[in-house]
């Protein structure tokens, strides 16, 4: 857990007047086993601040940025921590990064920031930078839907407010446990299928590409020569279903001739424009992946490659 003595002391540093803490005091750890007596801290963190105890190994946290002495309350000293909380993260730091107790601590340490922070003074791009953008390390439409949720009944500026009710639709949309949006979809030999009826009873990764997008052509080859999957398909426990959402003659053109480029095991489909003009996914970036379960609930959406593969063994 977050050191929460020390967490009050530079939320607070400000309204201790002359009694100033040394470096050691700030420095100094908090035994866990014992709660934080109630009077030692103001009112309005008492009721946001609890400690847990635990007998697992204690895990690294990341070191809280010094705040600027002239944010004098608590909210806003929170808020600021908040934007900064990251600035002693080295993301090029691969074993870091990919350290699951350690993102998970510390990710942890940062959301018990948010019932203490002033959210006027919170900039909704820190919380959307980490959590939203597909290509951040701690991308998780879960944990950002939490904090876009609580910002929906901040005050906010118009276009703020625009663009946080926009993110929260399209998070809901397919989420992760509910039934992924049925439609259909014209396949290789020119019959229709719909995404609910295409390979019953098995697992489904459902595969939103473009055949101009040289990043999508890429993935899908590293999907079709990853051994797992393979296997997967084979044993009939999963099933690829890819399909080109695209617009007009030209569009279908396109997708007629890469089609020798996807696997032959793979149902391979063309979405003449049903998925963008009916709203039914939110294709932020393509490639997009979803793993469906064999009745399409959605297991994860928007899923990396690397992710994925976890997944098909089971």
């Amino acid at each position: 857990m977050v050191n929460f003595l020390l967490l009050y002391l530079r939320l607070s540093l400000p309204l201790l007047g002359s009694v100033a803490p040394t470096s050691a005091a700030l420095s100094a750890p908090v035994a866990s086993s014992a709660p934080l007596a109630v009077t030692a801290v103001p009112l309005a963190l008492a009721d946001t601040l609890t400690v847990e105890s635990s007998a697992a190994p204690e895990v690294p946290e990341l070191p809280l940025p010094a705040v600027p002495a002239t944010l004098c309350t608590p909210p806003v000293r929170a808020a600021y921590i908040i934007g900064h909380f990251w600035d002693a993260m080295d993301f090029s730091d691969i074993l870091r990064s990919h350290d699951r107790d350690f993102m998970e601590q510390n990710f942890a340490n940062y959301l018990s920031l948010f019932p203490i922070a002033d959210t006027t003074a919170l900039a909704p791009e820190t919380a959307e930078k980490y959590l939203y953008e597909q290509d951040s390390p701690l991308f998780n439409e879960e944990y950002y839907l939490l904090f876009a949720d609580a910002l929906a009944a901040a005050p906010l500026r118009d276009y703020e407010r625009l663009r946080i009710e926009a993110q929260r639709a399209a998070m809901r949309k397919n989420r992760v446990g509910t039934v992924a949006a049925d439609f259909s979809f014209e396949t290789r030999d020119g019959k229709r299928l719909r995404l609910s009826e295409a390979a019953p009873g098995r697992r489904v990764l459902l595969l939103f590409y473009d055949p101009d997008c040289d990043h999508c052509m890429q993935t899908i080859a590293e999907l079709s020569g990853s051994a797992p999957l393979n296997e997967a398909v084979a044993r009939g426990d999963m099933a690829v279903v890819a399909v080109y959402a695209g617009f007009g003659s030209s569009a279908r053109a396109a997708w007629r001739r890469t089609l020798d480029r996807l696997p032959a095991a793979w149902t391979v489909g063309f979405d003449s424009g049903t998925v963008y003009t009916r709203d039914l996914y939110v294709l932020r970036n393509l490639p997009a992946l979803y793993l469906l379960d064999a009745s399409r609930r959605v297991i994860l959406k928007d899923a990396a490659p690397a992710r994925l593969a976890e997944h098909f063994n089971e």
